[in-house]
């Protein structure tokens, strides 16, 4: 089953240091707690949010093309700094463009009459980072816990592979913590499903009925959090776990908008773990901006590598956009698919990005594959006579086979929600590398492999890792004296690393000084991961306070941060 995804086109990564992005969430997460504010905005002057960093000549192209378009059309539109939102969408609105803002991240969604006057308008705008095309997308693709006579495995085969019953007696049957599904929605009266739902949301009507017409978001939800030992036939990876279902599309296609719209909402109803089953070619600013603004509020993103290895095997977004390069951390996930053997599926999409592994295809042929929920009403894609894949119904609820890395990805997801609730206190960007750091590798040495990434996601290993994890951030020390000619002088000191007894020492902590220039509201970084105690002098700049933060950070991303001061020139 094919998931895929045209985003809009444009060649640029997100990509920042890790502990930068790390030590900077951390600030911002005291300014909010200080302020008492709710969701963490995006920080748009970092870098020019860090998503945009494509050449001006692929920018002129995109508006180019843009520019082409004489119909109505609908483009994403990214400003420099958040105070600019409201007066480009102004700037918009009295060019006849219908507009909304998405707040946290700085784009506005416009639709305007022509594409050749909103390009003309925008293209010697100053406040104006981007503007690129909103495209549509495309998804890609109990009684059962027994032996399959068909396959000679356990019909929830999948379930045993990862060590989901180990990892859910060690958090306690399920997880405080929500998974957030952006699909095509759910059976909220599938019986699998009972008390499991949390939250619905649609993007297209902003209301709550998300009935799902396509069955691939039943599916997906289903590995994560459909109910074991009730009678009834399978079950899903995180036990109690609660899901956010929040359908972006009616028919296997939406927007680029639709799923930005879907991870605002998620990120505002308090989804800890979001879970993305699409995957497709190009790249959107505006889709980073969303994803990274996840990881600012402490969201973990987990996104299907894709399904075309056996179609030129092209890099597939979101995946990655979240997935680290070659083993490193990144802001989430990006999972290819395994078979029962824990060879890698001939299908599942392999680069510098992919992050682990999790099962999702079949040994041989595509009857089979991972075994999940399917909605009571249909056709669904499952029922398509040219769907190959089989259909069983058991207690009056149905069920099916699947193969595709949308299925690897909410496996994924469900032992990420143990993981947290095993240890609350694990950062998002934690919780993925406990995921990556206790993965069982099934091909070559052991080492980090496009294939699969770390390996297989292991729920008894990571969920015994969680307990034993440093999450003790270390003490920040530092001090700054105000100098003659609007100069102040930092000194950071040595700041131990420290941990709780029984668990382990981190270590390699390092140290970076940031500022804001606007009274702290943006933050940026002065002097970044130094791996030893360090003294400079700041020249202030600007109308408004300058706010000096230093940060310790440890190897797990644990930070102080301690707050100098603001000070005027």
């Amino acid at each position: 089953m094919l998931l895929a995804v045209p985003f809009a086109a444009a060649p640029a990564t997100a990509s920042t240091e890790p502990l930068d992005r790390v030590a900077l969430r951390e600030v911002l997460r005291h300014q909010a707690a200080a302020a008492g504010t709710g969701v963490i905005r995006l920080p748009l002057e970092r870098s020019a949010a860090g998503a945009e960093r494509g050449s001006a000549a692929a920018a002129q192209g995109e508006l180019a093309r843009i520019s082409g378009v004489s119909r109505r059309t609908a483009v994403l539109v990214g400003v420099r700094r958040h105070s600019q939102l409201r007066g480009v969408a102004a700037t918009l609105r009295r060019l006849g463009v219908r507009t909304e803002s998405f707040a946290t991240i700085g784009v506005i969604a416009a639709s305007a009459p022509s594409g050749a006057a909103l390009a003309a308008a925008l293209r010697h705008d100053g406040r104006v980072a981007y503007a690129e095309r909103d495209r549509p997308l495309r998804i890609a693709a109990d009684p059962l816990d027994q032996i399959d006579p068909d396959t000679g495995i356990k019909f929830t085969w999948f379930y045993d592979d990862v060590r989901a019953a180990e990892a859910l007696l060690a958090a306690g049957g399920g997880s405080s913590r929500t998974v957030a599904v952006i699909d095509t929605g759910l059976d909220v009266n599938h019986p699998e499903f009972a008390g499991q739902v949390a939250r619905t949301f649609d993007t297209a009507t902003r209301g709550t009925s998300v009935t799902d017409t396509v069955g691939h978001g039943t599916f997906v939800s289903g590995l994560i959090a459909a109910l074991d030992g009730n009678g009834i036939g399978g079950k899903g990876v995180a036990g109690a776990t609660r899901l956010i279902a929040v359908r972006a599309s009616l028919d296997g296609g939406f927007t680029a908008s639709d799923l930005i719209r879907g991870i605002d909402f998620s990120i505002r109803a308090g989804a800890d773990v979001l879970n993305m089953s699409l995957a497709g070619e190009g790249f959107s600013s505006s889709a980073a901006r969303a994803l990274e603004t996840a990881f600012f509020n402490d969201v973990l993103p987990v996104a299907a590598s894709g399904n075309r290895a056996l179609d030129g095997n092209p890099v597939e977004f979101p995946a990655a956009v979240v997935g680290g390069s070659r083993g490193a951390q990144g802001i989430g996930l990006s999972v290819a698919a395994t078979k029962p053997n824990g060879g890698v599926a001939a299908f599942s999409t392999h680069n510098r990005f992919v992050s682990l592994a999790a099962p999702g295809a079949a040994s041989a042929g595509c009857e089979f594959g991972v075994l999940s929920t399917l909605p009571a009403n249909s056709p669904t894609e499952w029922d398509d006579p040219r769907s190959c894949s089989r259909v069983l119904s058991q207690a009056g609820a149905r069920f099916a086979y699947g193969e595709g890395t949308s299925f690897s990805a909410p496996i994924t997801s469900g032992v990420a929600a143990l993981v947290w609730q095993v240890e609350p206190r694990l950062a998002s960007e934690q919780v993925a590398g406990v995921l990556t750091r206790t993965a069982r590798q099934t091909l070559g040495s052991g080492a980090w492999n496009e294939f699969t990434g770390a390996g297989i996601v292991d729920g008894a290993a990571a969920t015994a890792l969680a307990r034993t994890f440093d999450v003790t951030d270390p003490r920040a020390r530092a001090r700054a004296r105000r100098r003659p000619g609007n100069r102040v002088r930092v000194a950071v000191s040595r700041s131990p690393d420290r941990t709780e007894p029984g668990r382990e020492l981190a270590g390699g902590v390092r140290y970076s000084l940031l500022v804001s220039r606007d009274g702290g509201n943006d933050f940026s970084a002065l002097v970044g991961r130094r791996p030893r105690p360090f003294s400079v002098t700041v020249r202030l700049r600007g109308r408004r306070a300058n706010v000096l933060v230093a940060t310790a950070c440890d190897r797990n991303g644990n930070c102080g941060v301690r707050r100098l001061g603001r000070f005027r020139r």
